[in-house]
């Protein structure tokens, strides 16, 4: 997302002034010898850890392996040998305490999530109380290197317990962040499901008009035609010239009119399903944070209602679970009506996982086309996105 980019932009940033100090005494001679080597691959270290988590926040992987924790601690380490040496030699010690705030940043994207990741026995997670002991550890530490360092006792412990409540506030950021994040993701995926749900009520409510209209066609109108044609019958039978004319010719209309009240009763009666192609599009309006893009041929068509419902239900299934939970910037749905049935295509570019959970979501799909005598697939890979291959035959072949 937008803000994503910009709070990443805004992290590199901060690594790169810090250390602007720094490469101007190195360049002037004044910073020299195996200090300032030291410091040098220290803040590379830092900076390098820091785009790799960057990355690993980007694509939704901050939970999945022991790696994040690993580079969290690489650079924490990195961290406090570049402020000590900064401190030691008098450069840039306002500024290098700034690659904590950082670091207090990112541990948030190791806490719990609610949705679904990598099995437990590869997940490495912080709880918030970790998180909020190891943001007072580093507290202590930075005031600690500040106050050995520095005379002013005073100001340097209101300066290290400043920069401790600058990693307070970057922190509880990050948590209202991915609070919002998750809180759109819900919602994208809630509205998601109710422009399906309305699809298939607005549809459904026009069928039960239809039918309500059609059977007081039947039951009021055409009773009263056909008691009508019956006394006109006996009424032809009757009469005598030229009475009988008319009265024949009055029945020949009622039986028109009668045969006209049917066929509109019966056309009533037949309703068609909906449009499979318009009612998927109305899915992919609004969708907050996740590009759907759709290759679908201008009207589809199928006859089947409870086809077209399953095969509605399964797309909305395939929108919730990648709002949810893939993490996916575009998703791509196709479907493709052949003469033996109707295929369904649909793949993300989200995180993927190492093995297919299957869920109840993804047990409800593979029994919807199972039913109707059709087959699903699912496949998923670490860092590739999932992927759902579906083949829904027509009434004839199943």
């Amino acid at each position: 997302m937008r803000e994503g980019r910009w709070l990443n932009a805004a992290a590199i940033l901060t690594w790169l002034i810090s250390g602007l100090p720094h490469f101007m005494a190195i360049a002037q001679g004044v910073f020299a010898g195996w200090p300032a080597t030291v410091w040098l691959a220290a803040y590379v270290v830092y900076g390098t850890a820091l785009l790799i988590l960057l990355g690993l926040v980007g694509a939704g992987l901050m939970r999945g392996r022991y790696s994040p924790l690993l580079f969290i601690v690489v650079q924490i380490a990195a961290a406090l040998t570049v402020i000590t040496l900064s401190l030691v030699h008098r450069f840039g010690s306002n500024s290098t305490p700034a690659l904590l705030v950082i670091i207090a940043a990112l541990l948030p994207h190791l806490s719990p999530s609610t949705a679904p990741s990598a099995p437990a026995a590869k997940q490495v997670t912080l709880t918030p109380g970790w998180i909020w002991s190891i943001i007072a550890a580093l507290t202590l530490i930075n005031t600690a290197i500040i106050t050995t360092v520095d005379s002013g006792w005073t100001a340097a412990i209101t300066f290290g317990l400043t920069m401790g409540g600058f990693m307070l506030f970057a922190a509880a950021s990050s948590f209202l962040v991915r609070s919002e994040a998750a809180a759109r993701r819900a919602l994208a995926a809630a509205n998601a499901e109710l422009l399906s749900t309305r699809a298939l009520l607005a549809e459904t409510s026009r069928v039960e008009e239809r039918l309500r209209i059609s059977r007081d066609l039947h039951d009021t109108l055409g009773h009263h035609l056909t008691a009508l044609s019956l006394q006109l019958d006996v009424a032809s039978r009757l009469s005598e010239q030229p009475a009988a004319v008319h009265v024949s010719q009055a029945h020949a209309i009622t039986r028109l009119l009668l045969s006209d009240v049917r066929d509109v009763v019966g056309r009533l009666r037949d309703s068609h399903p909906p449009d499979l192609a318009q009612s998927i599009r109305a899915l992919a309006i609004e969708q907050t944070g996740l590009a759907i893009h759709l290759d679908l041929p201008d009207t589809l068509s199928v006859n089947d209602r409870s086809r077209v419902e399953t095969l509605i239900r399964c797309v909305q299934e395939i929108v919730t679970n990648t709002t949810r939970h893939a993490q996916a910037r575009n998703l791509w749905i196709r479907l493709e009506a052949r003469a033996d049935g109707i295929t369904l295509h649909a793949r993300d570019d989200g995180r993927g996982a190492d093995a297919v959970m299957v869920g109840n979501g993804l047990t409800g799909m593979r029994e919807r086309f199972e039913q109707y005598a059709g087959h699903v697939e699912f496949t998923a890979g670490r860092g590739t996105g999932f992927e759902i291959r579906g083949f829904l035959p027509t009434p004839a072949l199943a």
